[in-house]
């Protein structure tokens, strides 16, 4: 059975939020890449899109650059569009200093405009400060709203990070659903290369050797070679 048919969701469309570009394909890609085969129709919002000084890499990216991996990663995954907040470098890493409503407000008109009945975003127990403040617009645009002017999302899920856990209670991330993604992997890993400005030498998170050991150990969870974990912040049958 096709990802997520079993709740009988519709539309068969998915928002997927995203701090910053590559952060989908890390949280999410293998689920993204499971929905879009089975037929849903995938839509990426980014907060920022940046080219930026690299202290892990020592090297300089341009924000054409990354928006061309962008384009590639998501490509790959088959995803039917994207939108980007800010291009460049002036809100990158500084996301917490942007007014939290004119975070709240870009993600609304899009759920305004695509009616998904799904959307995945970032865990709020996230020690990136930027992940934080997206998060904390996600929760206030998805609020729930039955015959408000927002469509009412019945399936909203958040994503971890490779440093769940880290820095105390505070920073917990505690997923309760894993989505099987050992069919595609592979895919997964693929979109991943796509991001040749971010990705690194093992061992760390964002190395090709950490994302596949990341999936297996989150595979441990639910009986299956390869996992993605989510929180269910909302699961509605209606």
């Amino acid at each position: 059975m096709p990802l997520f048919d079993l709740f009988g969701l519709t539309p068969r469309r998915a928002l997927v939020i995203a701090p910053h570009a590559d952060d989908e394909v890390l949280g999410a890609g293998g689920l993204i890449g499971r929905a879009s085969a089975g037929g849903w129709e995938i839509h990426v919002l980014y907060a920022t899109i940046s080219g930026y000084l690299s202290i892990v890499r020592g090297d300089v990216s341009q924000t054409d650059t990354r928006t061309a991996e962008v384009e590639a990663a998501l490509k790959v995954l088959g995803v039917a569009s994207y939108e980007a907040l800010f291009l460049g470098e002036t809100h990158h890493l500084r996301l917490d200093a942007v007014p939290q409503s004119d975070l709240i407000q870009f993600i609304e008109k899009w759920v305004a405009k695509l009616s998904p009945s799904l959307v995945v975003m970032p865990c709020r127990g996230h020690y990136h400060q930027d992940h934080r403040a997206v998060a904390d617009a996600c929760v206030a645009a998805l609020r729930p709203a039955p015959d408000g002017r927002l469509p009412f999302v019945p399936m909203v899920l958040a994503y971890g990070h490779a440093a769940a856990g880290w820095g105390g209670s505070y920073y917990d991330f505690n997923p309760s659903v894993f989505v099987d993604i050992t069919e595609v992997l592979e895919i997964k890993i693929q979109a991943l290369r796509c991001y040749q400005s971010q990705i690194c030498d093992s061992p760390h998170p964002r190395s090709l050797e950490s994302v596949r050991n990341l999936s297996a150990a989150w595979g441990n969870f639910a009986g299956v070679t390869y996992a993605e974990p989510f929180e269910c912040l909302r699961f509605a049958v209606l």
